[in-house]
C-alpha cells in the first residue's frame, strides 16, 4: 500500500469530487501520471492496460460502460476505443 496516508481527509474528498482536476484522453497512445479514478465519458471505453501504483491493475481490455469510474492509484493508462476522464490526485 504505497503512500496510503499521504492525503488528508479533506484533500481525499477533494480529490473524490474531481478537484484535483483532469485529463481527457480520446487515442490509443500510452498515457503516464497520478490519477485517482477513470470515467467513461460519451460512450463506452476500452481500457487496454493500466499500471497502479500499488500493483492492483485493471484487467485487460476492460470495459466501462459510459458513466462508469473506476477507482485507484494509477501511474499510466491505454485505451483500445472511447473516451476517458482521468482524475489527476
Amino acid at each position: 500500500m504505497a503512500d496510503i496516508g499521504r492525503y488528508s481527509v479533506k484533500q481525499s474528498g477533494n480529490l473524490g469530487l474531481g478537484q484535483g482536476g483532469f485529463n481527457t484522453y480520446t487515442d490509443t497512445s500510452l498515457h503516464s501520471g497520478n490519477w485517482v479514478a477513470f470515467k467513461a465519458v460519451h460512450g463506452d471505453a476500452v481500457i487496454a492496460s493500466s499500471t497502479s501504483a500499488t500493483g492492483d491493475n485493471l484487467p485487460a481490455s476492460m470495459t466501462l460502460s459510459e458513466g462508469d469510474v473506476v477507482y485507484g492509484d494509477f501511474t499510466a493508462v491505454t485505451l483500445t476505443s472511447g473516451k476517458i476522464l482521468a482524475y489527476i490526485g
